[in-house]
């Protein structure tokens, strides 16, 4: 019996289907997507592969230069179709890493026609309530995050053949470049790319506008988190801004006690005794404080 592995879909429904080793299971793969059919019948067993036999030597005993040609072919054949079966088992077991996640609000991956050809996608991308995660990179999976409150507006671009498969980028600008994710990642030939725009694209995605209707109220709501939240910081260090933070006229300073009216025609009278005020002046300040 053959080992667990992504085997040709004895239905043939689709391109592959995984073999647990004991049961044919209902993950399956088509070009490198993954999904899940269950399967509608019990199919035998698959039979475990047996080599090729090598090829003919030569009259000599030793191989013709076409036949090493072939076999060298057959081996990077084998390789490539195991890489793939790999790559398709990687993307199942993360489907439902995030199907089964409470916290996933939305998820997809880059519909790019070059590395979408070759059974592969150039990146994954997933929403929740504060963050855009992205998985990158063909010969390396690398996984960055951007906060919502870091976005500060966003926008769908659409190529002519994008609009007729409703697919598209969604472009965010970040408050911030050091904000964002990485923009470099992997391409097909090994080298890295990189850019500095300030900008998060998550590149070729299904239907992008119901991305963007997702995003927008979490992202406002997200701001305005953010917003109190620095403005709460900010007064927790300079405390007397409490009022000008929130546009509240500084409070005036507290006036200076009065003196209490008896005790200062105490002392008016006191000045007369003592010869200081006369008469008149003594009576001119008494009828001043008594208004």
């Amino acid at each position: 019996m053959a080992d667990a592995n992504w085997l040709p879909d004895p239905a043939g429904v689709h391109e592959l289907r995984y073999w647990n080793g004991s049961a044919w299971t209902e993950h399956v793969s088509d070009q490198g997507r993954t999904g899940q059919d269950p399967p509608a019948a019990q199919f035998p067993p698959p039979v475990a592969a047996v080599p090729p036999p090598p090829a003919a030597p030569t009259a000599g005993g030793k191989l013709g230069w076409k036949d090493r040609l072939k076999q060298v072919a057959d081996q990077g054949k084998a390789l490539a179709d195991q890489g793939k079966q790999k790559l398709a088992e990687q993307n199942a077991k993360r489907t439902e890493q995030w199907a089964n996640d409470p916290s996933t609000l939305w998820f997809g991956e880059s519909k790019n026609a070059a590395t979408s050809a070759a059974g592969v996608s150039k990146a994954r991308y997933r929403i929740t309530k504060d963050r855009v995660w992205i998985e990158s990179g063909l010969l390396g999976t690398r996984t960055e995050s951007v906060p919502l409150w870091a976005i500060k507006d966003m926008d769908v671009r659409q190529a002519v053949w994008q609009r007729g498969n409703d697919v598209g980028d969604v472009v965010l600008n970040l408050e911030d470049p050091s904000y964002g994710a990485s923009a470099d990642m992997f391409t097909l030939t090994g080298t890295v790319e990189g850019t500095t725009t300030g900008q998060v694209v998550l590149d070729n995605v299904e239907g992008p506008y119901a991305v963007m209707d997702l995003l927008a109220p979490l992202i406002s709501e997200a701001r305005q988190k953010k917003t109190i939240e620095r403005q709460s910081q900010y007064l927790h260090v300079n405390p007397g801004m409490a009022g000008a933070a929130f546009g509240a006229p500084a409070a005036p300073p507290p006036a200076e006690p009065q003196p209490d009216l008896a005790d200062r025609l105490r002392k008016l009278a006191e000045l007369r005794d003592a010869g200081i005020l006369t008469d008149e002046e003594f009576a001119a300040q008494k009828a001043k404080l008594l208004g």
